[in-house]
């Protein structure tokens, strides 16, 4: 019995053999018989409008015993729309975002869908016929003429969001409604406004009409999850920093929640207050070499603040525990105007009068 098995084993082994590289083929049929097995059943059920409940087991059993469904009252399945959502990020319904996954400039034509509202300054339009001047000259026009440079020549600041979609309710949160300060956006191609973007726009504006070139980057970071938004953003800016590497100031504008005192009275207007955030990365294993240089032009936006505006800026927030993409350039900053329980009216003012204090410090 023995040596009947020795002899088809060996037999086994010469066939194989001659087969070559011929038998590792046949694993890779089978998965890609299985992959075409399951692409035409989802196709099937798609088709059908049918859907899943929160298991596949019980799908199954739904659908191979129908009277089962009927048996719970009250309980409801799953749309198959959702659970593709959920497995490949594409949402079958929205058009917009399949439009945005099949052609990659996308991000530029939703910031032409967005409908910009140009509010009209407060503050700036006084700063504007100052006596002072508001952006100082430091050197002739000839002199930056021979060194190549324009004329009319201004540091450049990038403002960008991690956190996308930040809004303001005018109002503190009661319990759980943290979920009401944040927009859901439907996709990357989404062209809602929302409140840290209308800020960030009208602080590019400001800044604009007082002689600095800024940048508004409005890519949404927050999805599929906000716990994904700073390596989202990090991804943008350094595609930013890779094309325009002269940037005087990279700003992350935020909008901060739970503040006591969130409101300041500035020429008989209630104003957002603002605080600069700086991550050190002192107390994680991620290189920040530049932190010092950050924190330092931190310390010096608040003291020029504080001179033009006292109490308008809060203090300085050092975390140890974070760098929150700062180590991209030695002028990386983020700036929390206003907080959930400030109008966007407010923020908008507070953006204002950072750009006048940019302005006289850049």
């Amino acid at each position: 019995m023995r040596l009947r098995l020795r002899q088809v084993y060996r037999r086994i082994r010469r066939r194989t053999s001659a087969l070559g590289q011929e038998v590792h083929l046949i694993p890779l049929m089978l998965l890609a018989l299985l992959f075409l097995s399951l692409s035409l059943t989802g196709y099937h059920l798609l088709a059908r409008n049918s859907g899943f409940d929160h298991t596949l087991a019980r799908s199954l059993l739904n659908m191979g015993l129908p009277g089962l469904g009927r048996a719970q009252p009250g309980y409801h399945g799953l749309d198959l729309n959702l659970f593709l959502v959920w497995l490949t990020n594409y949402d079958l319904r929205d058009p917009l975002h399949m439009l945005e996954s099949s052609l990659p400039v996308t991000p530029q034509v939703v910031v032409h869908m967005r409908a910009w509202e140009d509010r009209p300054f407060v503050f700036v339009q006084e700063l504007s016929f100052a006596p002072d001047p508001v952006r100082p000259q430091t050197s002739r026009p000839d002199e930056r003429a021979e060194r190549g440079e324009g004329v009319t020549a201004a540091p450049k600041v990038l403002i960008y969001h991690s956190h996308t979609s930040e809004m303001y309710l005018g109002r503190a949160l009661q319990g759980s409604q943290e979920a009401s300060a944040h927009y859901t956006f439907r996709s990357l191609a989404d062209p809602t406004i929302t409140g840290v973007m209308a800020v960030g726009h009208h602080l590019a504006s400001a800044l604009s009409s007082l002689g600095l070139h800024a940048v508004h980057e409005t890519r949404i970071h927050t999805l599929p999850s906000i716990n994904n938004s700073y390596s989202n953003s990090e991804r943008t800016v350094r595609e930013v920093l890779s094309k325009h590497k002269d940037f005087d100031l990279v700003i992350d504008l935020h909008r901060d929640a739970g503040v006591p005192s969130p409101t300041i009275k500035i020429n008989g207007r209630d104003v957002a207050r603002i605080a600069i955030v700086v991550g050190t990365a002192e107390n994680i294993p991620l290189s920040h070499p530049n932190y010092q240089q950050n924190l330092e032009l931190a310390y010096q936006i608040k003291n020029a603040c504080d001179a033009l505006y006292p109490g308008l800026m809060r203090p300085v927030q050092v975390h140890k525990d974070a760098r929150y993409n700062q180590h991209l350039h030695p002028a990386s900053l983020i700036f929390e105007v206003g907080s959930v329980e400030n109008t966007l009216e407010e923020a908008l003012l507070a953006a204002e009068l950072l750009a006048s204090v940019l302005a006289r410090l850049l």
